[in-house]
C-alpha cells in the first residue's frame, strides 16, 4: 500500500478563510483535516529526518498546531507532534532531543516533535 505524506491530508501549513483572513492554529487544524483522527486512522511512519528516506519508527499523529507544546516547548511551524509506538532504527537521533531523550528508542511511548515532511500516514 502506498504511503502519503501527512500534508496531503492536512493541506497547506498556512490556513486562511475564504476572504483571506488568517485562521487560528487550532481552528485550522480542525478545518484542514476534515476527518476525526482516531487510533485506527492516525497511524503514521516517521522517516529519517536526515533525508535517507528510511522508516525509523511507527507512531500516531497527535497535532500539527504550531502553538501546541512538546516537552514544554512550542512545536512551531512545519512540524508534527507524534507518539512513538514502534522503533525500526533504534540509534537514530531525535530531531529535537531533550534532556531525557536523545534517540528514537528512548522516545517509545512518548510524544516528540518531527518534521512534517517526514511523517507519512499509514
Amino acid at each position: 500500500m502506498d504511503q502519503l505524506p501527512l500534508s496531503s491530508f492536512l493541506g497547506p501549513l498556512t490556513h486562511t478563510k475564504k476572504n483571506g483572513e488568517p485562521v487560528t492554529a487550532k481552528a485550522a487544524e480542525v478545518l484542514s483535516v476534515g476527518i476525526q483522527f482516531t487510533p485506527q486512522n492516525n497511524a503514521c511512519n516517521l522517516l529519517d529526518w536526515t533525508g535517507s528516506g528510511e522508516i525509523v519508527a511507527e507512531g500516531r499523529w497527535s497535532s500539527s498546531d504550531p502553538d501546541c507544546l512538546v516537552h514544554h516547548l512550542r512545536l512551531g511551524p512545519h512540524a508534527m507532534r507524534v507518539w512513538v509506538d514502534v522503533v525500526k532504527k533504534p540509534g537514530v537521533y531525535l530531531w529535537r532531543p531533550t534532556s531525557e531523550m536523545a534517540t528514537i528508542e528512548e522516545a517509545i511511548g512518548a510524544t516528540i516533535a518531527w518534521p512534517a515532511d517526514k511523517v507519512l500516514m499509514r
